[in-house]
């Protein structure tokens, strides 16, 4: 195959794994929709351990007739299971943060999580940071003020927990570096979700009789009432939650699968339009101008840090190569 040719093709899957990427973001836009939609009505855990059983259920005998018995043995089952406790945080955080928040303000303080993966990648994986980074870090944290806009009051609690979620994030994104040589994609996302079902079950088992159902914050109230049978209605949308859950799955790993890291990434951000768009069809909400302003620092400060990336790994090759 000609230089050409082999340059054509690579630009060809490229372009594949930005349009799974897309397509996988916009469907979990809309598993963030319906967890907004119950934060009045059910047991947030609730809903975690139901959809993880229904993930685990469509996904499971996908990996057994792609790889037998061997697709549920893990080479790193620790990680693979710290791994489910990071997303476990970061999705539980995030939703409990979408009790109270809108899509398009709780989605750019979730987006900070390229500026946590830059700042936590020097203890966990040793990495050095320049000071072009560093300054990427404060201008993104910049426009979280402008989005979080604290008064006399302080901060909304609803967004502090987005930026956990964040930070939970980050964290299993530096754990997916560490097991990508030896898990598949599926394989790490069945260990996820058996993290979400053992985890929420344990909370459940705690919390779940309602008895510390006092707070009457919205994303207090989201975690701690009482677990309860769910409507014909609500089964519907959690089965469909679990659908989503391995469709999104799905194609974020066929996007990072098929595409150039370094041009897929940055089409992360393409989730924030379709949170504004689901925020005004359903609840009527539109960002202010100073959203919009910290949501585009934000934006940008991440994706200089994606760039920043990609020119050290250049260099590093050149390195090893000469």
């Amino acid at each position: 195959m000609s230089d050409t040719a082999l340059k054509q093709s690579v630009d060809d899957t490229t372009s594949q794994g930005i349009l799974y990427l897309v397509l996988g973001l916009m469907v979990f836009s809309v598993q963030d929709v319906i967890m907004k939609f119950f934060s009045d009505q059910i047991a947030l855990q609730e809903v975690i351990f139901l959809r993880g059983v229904v993930t685990l259920m469509i996904i499971s005998p996908i990996m057994f007739y792609l790889q037998g018995r061997n697709a549920f043995i893990s080479k790193q089952p620790v990680w693979a299971f710290l791994r489910g406790l990071a997303g476990f945080l970061c999705f539980s955080l995030f939703s409990m943060a979408l009790a109270v928040l809108p899509l398009a303000d709780a989605m750019p303080l979730y987006y900070t999580s390229p500026l946590f993966v830059v700042a936590l990648s020097i203890p966990f994986l040793g990495e050095k940071v320049g000071i072009r980074s560093w300054l990427a870090i404060f201008v993104g944290f910049g426009g979280v003020i402008l989005v979080a806009q604290p008064g006399s009051s302080g901060i909304e609690p609803a967004m502090i927990l987005a930026l956990l979620s964040a930070v939970a994030y980050s964290a299993q994104s530096l754990l997916a570096r560490k097991l990508g040589s030896t898990e598949s994609a599926l394989g790490m996302t069945f260990y996820s979700q058996l993290a979400f079902i053992t985890l929420s079950g344990v909370v459940g088992l705690t919390l779940g009789s309602g008895w510390m159902d006092e707070i009457s914050h919205p994303s207090a109230q989201y975690l701690l009432r009482a677990w309860s049978v769910p409507t014909l209605t609500q089964i519907g949308l959690i089965i469909a939650l679990g659908f989503i859950s391995a469709a999104g799955f799905f194609c974020i790993s066929q996007a990072y699968r098929l595409g150039r890291a370094n041009a897929v990434a940055p089409f992360e951000y393409s989730s924030l339009p379709f949170a504004v768009l689901w925020g005004w069809l359903f609840w009527g909400a539109i960002p202010t101008s100073t959203t919009v302003m910290g949501s585009l620092l934000i934006v940008a400060s991440g994706l200089y840090i994606l760039h920043r990336e990609v020119v050290r790994r250049r260099q590093e090759k050149k390195k090893n190569i000469g």
